[in-house]
């Protein structure tokens, strides 16, 4: 049998409380050990759960409903290729350049390929397509992305 030291102690001192305030079994002391260090625990749960993390602000996108519909689009790039997906391996049904205007008639985001973000679903001229968030520019009203594309930016 080995000789445990921290546990002799343990009993030890668990003996000496007990004489110091009466106690006749240990087991009243041990459960006012264990009620008096689960307080503690939830003392410093409750002082840690109140403290002030400063204020959170989270970014929404607009609701296309409340802000009269997804907007419209104004190519930024000199030349997109116009995806059927909004995946930068899907096949390509056509092309546009630079200052061309679209309605936007969807959103989605991507988290798959090495292009995640937001992909537009847009029309420009005929084609539906799907253009990545870095190649167009995003504005509220058809005269706004017109005047933007006009100027040239």
């Amino acid at each position: 049998m080995g000789f445990n030291m921290p546990r002799l102690l343990y009993k030890f001192k668990l003996n000496q409380y007990c004489r110091a305030i009466g106690c006749r079994e240990n087991n009243h002391m041990r459960r006012i050990l264990i009620m008096a260090t689960c307080a503690a625990a939830l003392s410093c749960i409750a002082l840690v759960s109140c403290t002030d993390r400063g204020s959170q602000k989270v970014k929404l996108d607009e609701t296309p409903v409340i802000s009269g519909g997804m907007g419209w689009g104004v190519v930024a790039m000199a030349y997109v290729r116009i995806m059927k997906e909004p995946s930068m391996t899907a096949s390509d049904i056509g092309t546009a350049r630079r200052g061309d205007v679209g309605r936007i008639i969807a959103r989605s985001r991507s988290f798959e390929d090495k292009k995640t973000g937001i992909w537009y679903k847009m029309e420009i001229g005929s084609i539906p397509g799907w253009l990545h968030e870095s190649s167009l520019t995003v504005h509220q009203s058809e005269a706004e992305a017109k005047k933007f594309a006009e100027a040239g930016l």
